[in-house]
Order: C-alpha cells, then structure tokens, then sequence
C-alpha cells in the first residue's frame, strides 16, 4: 500500500516516519532494481522527488556514519550515483553538506578511475588517501559534517528526511497517493 500525505502528517515521531519513508522508498525502488544499475538509474526518473533524494542520500548517511567521506567514494563511485547524492542533499535541504559533498568529488574525481573495481592498490585505502593528501583535504569537511549528524539527534542525517517530508509532504509520494 503506498504512503500518503495523510500518514506523513500524522506520523509524529520522527523514526516512525523514517520507517515510513523507507519501506515506500523500498516499495517503489524494490532491492532486485540494484543488481541492474542501469535500470536502477532510469528507473529514478518515476521516483517522487523527495524519496528520489532520500534514496539518494542513504548510502552516504551510512557512510557518513561508519567511515567517512572519502571511504564514500570507494564504495560510490559511479558518476550517476555522486549525482543522485549531490542532487538529494541540496532537495533535502541540506545546502551546508552539499557544498562539501561537491567540493570532496572535485578533490576525489581525478582518482575515481583508480578506485574502479579491478584496479587493485598495493597499499590500503586509508595509507593511499593519506599519501595522496586527500585524507587531509577531506578531514575538516568530515568534521564539519560529523558535527551536523552529531546535533541532529539519534537518527543523525535521518533526521532531514522527516522534516523535509512534513515541509513536502506532497513530494514523497506517488501520485496516486495524493488524492
């Protein structure tokens, strides 16, 4: 059954709501659409807006919250991907995280290629990133973006989800839904 505006304003506590968005997100985004990446991508075009961001923000709040920005681009490096992350942090709102997000693809895009499955490094990421100086560069964004998940609360950039969903109902979900 698809999530409606109604559910949206009635839905008081934030983790409900997250739990809300996600399994709709999960609905009309279903896992079997990851293992073609390609069909994914073309398939985000029918996606509401909102959840189109939310789900393209996800793996970056789960990096954000086990690694950092950087370890990010090892595991999403696909430039449609980096895209879709850029694109739902600023629908979300989230302008701060990314100006940063976009100024660490600046610094990661000329090593990219050499992140790409295959291309094996003789060294661990975490000396590599260092090496290079990347590590460096992209330590005060992390910081910065830390400090953010740290005062949103339990739910960390979660949190977003739910106020940009009672500010937007309308924008996370289906159409037929609205009515």
């Amino acid at each position: 059954m698809a999530l409606t505006i109604e559910e949206i304003r009635t839905t008081e506590d934030d983790e409900a709501l997250c739990d809300l968005l996600s399994a709709e997100a999960r609905r009309i985004l279903p896992d079997e659409l990851f293992n073609d990446t390609d069909r994914y991508y073309q398939s985000l075009e029918f996606v509401p807006c909102g959840l189109r961001a939310m789900a393209g923000i996800y793996p970056f709040c789960v990096s954000m919250g086990m690694d950092d920005l950087a370890w990010h681009f090892t595991n999403h490096k696909d430039p449609r991907h980096i895209q879709e992350t850029l694109d739902g942090l600023r629908e979300l709102e989230l302008t701060q995280i990314a100006d940063l997000f976009e100024k660490a693809t600046k610094i990661m895009e000329p090593h990219l290629a050499e992140l790409q499955p295959g291309r094996h490094r003789e060294m661990s990421f975490s000396k590599w990133a260092k090496e290079t100086g990347i590590q460096k560069q992209i330590d005060p964004m992390n910081d910065v973006i830390w400090d953010i998940c740290k005062n949103a609360g339990a739910l960390g950039l979660l949190s977003y989800w739910a106020k940009y969903a009672r500010k937007y109902p309308e924008r996370c979900v289906v159409a037929e839904a609205k009515a």
